[in-house]
């Protein structure tokens, strides 16, 4: 069977290799970039110390937002054949006066208004292996059991007068070869590279970025392992604490479960001089049996037996973040490489993704001469911010598993639920977001927060379709015009009038007869949403210059009290219009009116000076 992702062997290729973007390390974070960066065209070389097929790493759930943005790549479904639902959450809390555990109210996991209202739990090795498959589709090269020895940047080509064929980062890589025969070195010279690995990154370390913040004393096991047992709930999440410590219990697929498991001062376990623990001293079987034996005592009088036991190992936890996420603008670093945390809100993947995800599209813009070099500030800006807010919340959610109560966990977790399942994540304060001024009336969605999901009909066929389903990373901009009901003649006209000064600040932009626009237009999608049944018009109701097929003109198919799409912008009345303008990465950039003044123009100077 062919391998599901393009491997260059040793012999494959010269001493000396040109990329567009080097990717060092082949985890979530650096194949989510991969992948995504590939799909938009951009020459992609990934080099892991891993050999192919080879597991590592703890991440095994995805929040409802990461499943929006794999929804997005049209990796979800792939995914979610491989993995589980994890829909439901209970805490158990052990009786001072019996001994015995007490349930409390189980509920829904995720607690907030999402188009995926579940996290989905896979193995790592399944989660890697969909983005491979996603990232070999766009022709991306992946050097394996190699790993970065030296780095430099050539400061002499600055952005702007770095010519196409110019690659001023260099990074010597060094090969594994078969036993008797010396490793091999070679040159990757790069325009961009990004640094996705891990926790004890070689990229930060080569360029001098430290990491900001405290060693924790924690120290937990983990094991994937189907059991016997007439506990009911470990098909849920579920949070067990007592005086012992916590245990938190995670679904998986098939019949496995994860748990993970504090362990105690009385096991002994040995750290480095640095506060990382001593794995050199391990006996692994020894801690395996430990951490085993303390599920058992925690779950007592509950009857456990393990009938398989799949992986376990043992980690400690640190909260800090890197103090810049790039250098120079040409060498990034996301995932744990910039940000580390504990697992107790199941943040891990998700965040190393969501960095990748905001950074990839960026990139490919300033490759493609889209953007200006600038644009790439806005990475650091938009995530470092988001990494700071992850760390002050994993502190509060450890507080509480230490020392609170179950339902304390399960309080904290809901209250925050916007944040941990990742759809309240805001850029609102980034520089790729307009605030328009005035305000509009107040809606529950704003300028750089996430596109919201909701019901759609395609008016051309009737087929259902969900909001998010317009704004898939293809690497476009999307314009989304909400021009209310359509048939109301005062809102037709506003749409008629948007759609002439559209067309007539296009046509200030043309370089020459032929009507070249720099591109731009093929860069933004424009779709229309009515306010209508979806009896009462047809897609022809929308001017013809704004339809660019009969696949992108929708309607909410609902009126008054029924119909919340509209209301997430603050429309609320039939006479009311808005346009929201949605990045690459899914983000909105502005939402005004469609009678906003000079609002065509506004769009169109945001979308020429990026």
């Amino acid at each position: 069977m062919s391998s599901p992702f393009v491997i260059l062997n040793a012999s494959d290729h010269p001493n000396i290799l040109k990329t567009d973007v080097l990717i060092i390390g082949a985890g979530p974070s650096g194949l989510m970039a991969a992948q995504a960066l590939g799909r938009l065209g951009i020459d992609v070389t990934v080099i892991e110390r891993r050999a192919p097929g080879e597991a590592y790493g703890n991440a095994d759930g995805l929040q409802p937002r990461t499943l929006e943005i794999w929804q997005g790549y049209g990796m979800l479904e792939t995914i979610a054949a491989k993995g589980t639902r994890m829909i439901a959450m209970v805490g158990y809390e052990r009786s001072k006066s019996t001994g015995c555990l007490v349930r409390s109210q189980p509920s829904s996991n995720v607690v907030v208004s999402s188009r995926y209202p579940y996290e989905i739990t896979a193995s790592i090795s399944d989660i890697e292996a969909t983005l491979r498959e996603s990232a070999e589709k766009a022709h991306v090269k992946f050097i394996h059991s190699s790993w970065p020895v030296s780095l430099e940047i050539d400061e002499s080509k600055s952005h702007d007068k770095c010519t196409a064929d110019e690659f001023p980062v260099k990074v010597t890589v060094e090969t594994a070869c078969s036993a008797g025969e010396d490793n091999r070195h070679r040159t990757i010279s790069s325009k961009y590279v990004v640094g996705a690995d891990g926790a004890y990154s070689w990229v930060r370390r080569a360029l001098d970025i430290t990491m900001d913040g405290e060693q924790t004393e924690d120290v937990w096991g983990v094991v994937d392992v189907i059991m016997k047992t007439d506990f009911p709930d470990y098909r849920f999440k579920c949070i067990i604490q007592g005086s012992a410590g916590p245990v938190v219990i995670i679904p998986r697929e098939g019949d496995k479960v994860r748990i993970y498991i504090s362990m105690a001062a009385s096991d002994h376990i040995s750290r480095r001089d640095d506060g990382r623990l001593d794995k050199s001293t391990f006996d692994h079987r020894e801690i395996q049996r430990k951490i085993l034996e303390r599920i058992k005592e925690r779950l007592a009088p509950f009857f456990v037996e393990f009938t398989h036991v799949f992986w376990s190992t043992i980690f400690s936890t640190a909260q800090k973040v890197a103090s810049k996420f790039s250098f120079k603008n040409r060498v990034f670093i996301a995932g744990d490489a910039c940000h580390t945390h504990s697992p107790k809100a199941g943040q891990g993947a998700n965040a190393s993704m969501g960095d990748s995800h905001n950074l990839a599209w960026k990139l490919a813009y300033v490759l493609r001469h889209w953007a200006s070099p600038s644009i790439l500030e806005t990475y650091e800006d938009e995530r470092r911010a988001y990494a700071l807010e992850l760390i002050s919340f994993d502190k509060v959610i450890s507080t509480s598993l230490e020392g609170g109560t179950a339902a304390d966990y399960q309080r904290i977790l809901h209250k925050q639920n916007l944040f941990t399942s990742g759809t309240g994540i805001s850029y609102s304060s980034s520089n790729l977001t307009v605030q328009i001024n005035p305000p509009r009336s107040s809606g529950s969605v704003g300028a750089g927060e996430r596109f919201p999901f909701g019901p759609l009909v395609r008016l051309a066929d009737w087929h259902p379709f969900d909001s998010q389903d317009l704004v898939p990373s293809d690497g476009k901009f999307k314009l989304i015009l909400l021009p209310g009901n359509l048939l109301h003649t005062e809102s037709k006209e506003i749409l008629h009038r948007f759609c002439r000064t559209f067309q007539n600040a296009m046509l200030k932009r043309v370089d020459n007869l032929l009507g070249d626009l720099s591109g731009v237009r093929s860069r933004l999608s424009i779709c229309t949403i009515a306010r209508n049944l979806k009896e009462d018009i047809t897609w022809k109701d929308v001017p013809p210059k704004l339809v660019e097929s009969w696949k992108c003109c929708f309607t909410t198919d609902s009126l008054g009290e029924n119909d919340d799409f509209y209301e997430k912008f603050g429309v609320y009345q039939d006479d009311q219009t808005a346009m929201v303008l949605v990045r690459p990465d899914g983000y909105i950039s502005m939402i005004a009116g469609l009678d906003y003044p000079e609002i065509a123009e506004l769009v169109l100077s945001y979308l020429y000076t990026l």
